[in-house]
């Protein structure tokens, strides 16, 4: 590891390269879908290529963050050390909320984008909320499109 002030550390230099690498991989797996599906963006966006190239961009992201803090002077906190007779036991369910957007013909298309960065903005700070009244939230996301609920029951 380097030890030279201001200089980056030999993982977060190694967690750069692989997330470099690993977005240029998800570009050109989005460049290769878009040229087969025939401009039918169904077809684009139902490839599971671009999930797992997300994935494994994801993944490298990960890394990049818990390579950062130890130069930033934070502690890392690796769960694979942990005593699992020690963990804190956590009661989990999942929520969503769904909602259905829309504009009129005449807004530009970027509207519906506005509206996503409101979305996810509100759900960061349901987030928060949630977390500043005790409870433990393990994993936020929004996103766009219709969601797929093969284990939900329908009478739920």
């Amino acid at each position: 590891m380097n030890d030279v002030p201001g200089r980056p550390s030999d993982d977060l230099v190694a967690a750069v390269a692989a997330l470099r690498a690993r977005l240029d991989a998800w570009h050109a797996v989005v460049e290769g879908v878009a040229a087969e599906s025939d401009d039918d963006p169904t077809e684009a966006l139902a490839d599971p290529r671009l999930e797992a190239a997300q994935d494994g961009f994801y993944e490298s992201l990960a890394a990049f963050e818990a390579a950062t803090l130890p130069v930033l002077g934070m502690i890392v906190l690796d769960d694979k050390d942990a005593d699992p007779a020690d963990a804190e036991r956590i009661l989990e369910d999942d929520f969503f909320v769904h909602l259905v957007v829309g504009v009129s013909d005449d807004d530009a298309p970027d509207r519906l984008g506005d509206a996503f960065e409101l979305v996810n903005t509100a759900g960061g700070e349901l987030s928060d909320r949630l977390e500043s009244a005790g409870f433990t939230v393990k994993h936020f996301s929004a996103s766009r499109g219709e969601l797929e609920f093969d284990d939900v029951d329908e009478d739920e």
